[in-house]
């Protein structure tokens, strides 16, 4: 399965989030991972904490894009 550039379907970014999931199996650096509209496409989502240290991953995983996004630390807060 590989999508063409810009024509990635959910399906095709369902399959390369696991792929990406495996790839950063217990990488602190990560606080999450989704899949997101992109251009006309999805893309694979990965929330990373600090923008000065995130992993190094290709564009594309399957012929999906890969996004990084910096989110910061998550926290519990107060109710």
């Amino acid at each position: 399965m590989s999508a063409e550039p810009g024509t990635s379907s959910r399906e095709d970014a369902r399959a390369a989030k696991a792929h990406v999931a495996r790839m950063l199996a217990g990488d602190a650096r990560v606080n999450g991972l989704g899949i997101t509209r992109w251009q006309s496409s999805y893309a694979v989502k990965v929330n990373v904490v600090d923008a000065d240290d995130t992993p190094d991953l290709p564009d594309t995983v399957d012929g999906v894009p890969v996004r990084i996004d910096v989110i910061g630390r998550i926290t519990a807060r107060a109710s």
